[in-house]
Formats: structure tokens, sequence, C-alpha cells
């Protein structure tokens, strides 16, 4: 396959996931900052409390919508407003206007920044509670954000090297990762966790903005005496053109390693990238952030101090098979561990 073609392939799947949401081309952006609506639901009750869901138009932000409505549309009006990237800091400002509502759903990483962009520069700083999801690295309360927690979207480097370590006939003890600088706090408390269950780390750190050779020799590096490299859900590192230019170069080049991603899009045998997926069940996830603003709503829709970010309760495994069977040797048993298999 042409890189051109792969490259167009890897941006379509991207701008299609739950955390990258890709901007709109200058044609578009003028009809996508203006003020949509994907769905509401109706309460019996006038009274029911409202909550506005801010998401994107992505398959994965669907099925958190659904999981959320399943569980309040009986006592809840719930809307849900379109959020296409960053430049949708108007609609936010004009849902919280129009609705004024009592708990907010913040889905994916451009909607939270829209959300930065409209607390930075609205007056009145009284926002309701917010429960941001799909958004990378949330591993506590968002700094400077008022009234803000959420569910962390990367599954821990333990569970999915544990997951890992049921499928591969050899063993998983040394893993390697490529982080920019600003990320090794989020990795050495994830090298920490991974620490009890005797798995060691070897991290290569880049720059804050690495091309695409920094990123293959980072790769070459985290590669030597490794089991399995952890790839993060950083856009800085994972664009289609990093993908095309330099991991998928630098991944087919021996010795072949599997892949560990957190993102469903990355593991296609269309791409040939990711080995091996583990990322939070959307449906479930939808379902733990009612339980969340249920809690909000029996305080009164204030949030207390102290109130951790939630790992996620439900994950799914899924594995690229060519990729795992030309390059790795599974256990009789693998597909059995596994949630969906791509042939």
């Amino acid at each position: 396959m042409g890189m051109n073609r792969r490259t167009f392939l890897i941006g379509s799947a991207l701008c299609g996931s739950a955390l990258y949401g890709c901007a709109p081309s200058s044609v578009e952006t003028t009809a996508k900052a203006a003020y949509s609506e994907i769905d509401s639901t109706q309460p019996g009750s006038a009274s029911a409390p409202t909550v506005a869901v801010f998401m994107p138009r992505t398959a994965q932000a669907s099925e958190v919508w659904t999981g959320l409505r399943d569980e309040l549309a009986s006592d809840f009006k719930l809307i849900a407003v379109e959020v296409e990237g960053r430049e949708s800091a108007p609609a936010i400002a004009e849902g919280l206007r129009r609705h004024r509502p009592d708990g907010i759903v913040l889905m994916n990483n451009p909607t939270l920044a829209a959300y930065r962009d409209v607390q930075r520069h609205t007056q009145n700083k009284d926002f309701p509670p917010a429960v941001v999801v799909m958004t990378s690295f949330l591993v506590k309360r968002p700094p400077g954000l008022i009234a803000t927690t959420g569910i962390s979207y990367e599954v821990p480097l333990i569970t999915v090297v544990t997951n890992l370590r049921r499928l591969m006939a050899k063993p998983i003890t040394r893993v390697g990762i490529v982080a920019r600088s600003s990320l090794v706090g989020f990795v050495r408390h994830q090298v920490e966790l991974a620490a009890r269950e005797h798995i060691s780390v070897h991290v290569e750190e880049v720059s804050a903005r690495p091309n695409a050779a920094e990123i293959k020799r980072a790769i070459r590096r985290a590669k030597r005496g490794v089991d399995a490299l952890w790839i993060l859900n950083d856009n800085q590192t994972l664009s289609p053109d990093l993908i095309a230019d330099a991991w998928l170069p630098g991944m087919n080049e021996r010795p072949w390693v599997p892949a560990i991603v957190g993102a469903a899009p990355l593991v296609s045998p269309k791409i040939g990238f990711g080995t091996f997926g583990v990322l939070p069940d959307h449906t479930a996830l939808g379902a733990q952030t009612a339980n969340m603003l249920l809690d909000l709503a029996d305080n009164d829709w204030v949030l207390p101090e102290g109130t951790d970010v939630e790992l996620p309760l439900s994950t799914l495994a899924t594995i690229d098979l060519p990729q795992a069977d030309q390059r790795f040797a599974l256990r009789s048993d693998a597909l059995q561990m596994v949630d969906r298999v791509l042939k």
C-alpha cells in the first residue's frame, strides 16, 4: 500500500476515534461552529434535572451516549450538543446559556479544550459540575478547570500487560514506551503500578513536538530487549503523518514486538499497526458516567473536594490476528481471551 493511501486511511480512522476529533476544513468551519443538537430525552417530570452532553458525532461517543441515556432518560433531561473540535467553544457556551444545566458531560480531547476556552473567557465563573470522558491522560481532576472530574480513558499499563500475558506464548516481563517529556509523570506512575506484577519498563523520551526521524530513532531504542511496546494515546506523537512515516516503518523493522494500543482504530489489519488493544467498553463508560451524575444529583450538584478521577470499570480487548499469526506465537486458547478478533 502506498504511503499516501496509508496516511489517508490512518487519518480517517483517527478522525473518527474517541480521542482525536479532527478539525473541519476552512470551508466547513462556519457550519460546524454553529449550535446543533444531536439528540435529547424527555423525562416524565418537568422538574427533572438537566444534563448537557457535549460530544462529537463519532461511533464511540454515540456508544457512550447510549449507555448514559439508558441509565438516566426516565429521570433526567439529557441534551446531546454537537462539538467538533476546539473551535466549537461558542457551541458549548450557547448550550450552557440555553439549557442552564445542573451538570454537564464532556467527551474527548478537543471538547475538553473547547470547554477550557469557555471557562477562560467567561466572566461569570459559576459553572455546573462536569464529568469528562474519553480524554487522554486524565489521572486527576483537570488543573485550572472549575468543578470538573471524570473517568480516565487510559487502561493502566498493569492491566493491559496482564491481558497480553494471557495471549502470548512468550513471557511478557519488559515493556518499552516512547513518551514526550510532558508525559513522564504519567508514565512514572504507570511504571510504579506495573512493578507490582514484576513488569519492568524502558522509557525513551522524545521532545515536545517530535518529527518522524526522532520518533523512529526512539522506537528502535525502545524495542531493544523488550517483550512489547505500549503506545500512549498522545495526539502529538500519533498524528496520521507520524504513524505513516515513523511508527509503521519503525514497528515493521525487526526485531518485531507486539504493539499494545489504547484506541480501537489503531488495531486494524488494513493498517497493521497495533497488535493488541485494550480500551474501555464505551456503553459501560456511559453507564459509569451516569452513576457519577447520580452521585452529583444526590449532593445537590456540588462536586465534593477531593473527588478522584475514576478508572474505567469495563474494558474490551481486540487483537489483529493476521499480524499476531505472522509475527508472534499465541497460546492455544488465546482467542478465547479477547472480545474482538480482527481477521
